[in-house]
């Protein structure tokens, strides 16, 4: 449901749009991947075309464990568990990238900056963080369905969300070394921060 979801809210170019988002992100061959709040691993499946390497995916909804779990059981390299991201995770500068999609926003500021503290400490030295999430903009600039998908279809932390100076809170855990990608008329960024 949540796949179908995105794809009508996109205008239909949700597959297109996060194919080139999991390009962007410049995975290795060699690279291990932690997904927070990996959802229905729909993204861990684009990624394992980069890497042969671990995938691990973290999410803690049951429906969407259940279907991870079951479009993943072809792929042994990924691994599935169930973990609250604002949890620190057992992983200890394990991985080369972490990835979270559309899952930041939907949190109050402190828990946000635990999350990011626990993919920081997730990373090895030099790894990267790679946020896909809304930009920073201005809503009242924006045009009426951009305003309305906020007010009716995004939780109310969304809009608090697209005030906030990511980079910013980013550089506070540690992160440097910014790189961008926007989409979506620069609505939508892929911002990777690297450790």
């Amino acid at each position: 449901m949540y796949d179908k979801l995105m794809v009508v809210l996109s205008g239909f170019s949700y597959d297109r749009f996060i194919k080139k988002v999991i390009e962007d992100m410049g995975i290795e061959k060699n690279d291990k991947i932690i997904d927070f709040g990996s959802g229905t691993a729909k993204n861990i499946c684009l990624m394992n075309e980069y890497t042969n390497n671990l995938i691990v995916g973290l999410d803690i909804g049951s429906e969407m464990l259940y279907v991870s779990k079951k479009r993943c059981r072809e792929h042994k390299n990924v691994k599935i568990f169930y973990h609250d991201i604002r949890s620190k995770t057992p992983f200890v500068e394990e991985f080369d990238k972490a990835f979270i999609s559309f899952v930041l926003h939907g949190f109050i500021d402190s828990q946000r900056n635990e999350i990011i503290k626990n993919a920081y400490e997730a990373l090895k030295p030099k790894g990267k963080f790679c946020i896909l999430d809304y930009n920073e903009f201005d809503l009242n600039k924006k045009n009426p369905f951009v305003r309305w998908v906020f007010k009716y279809g995004e939780c109310p932390l969304a809009s608090e969300f697209i005030g906030i100076d990511l980079k910013k809170k980013l550089k506070e855990a540690g992160f440097k070394h910014f790189e961008e990608h926007l989409y979506y008329s620069t609505l939508v960024r892929l911002l990777i921060a690297e450790k």
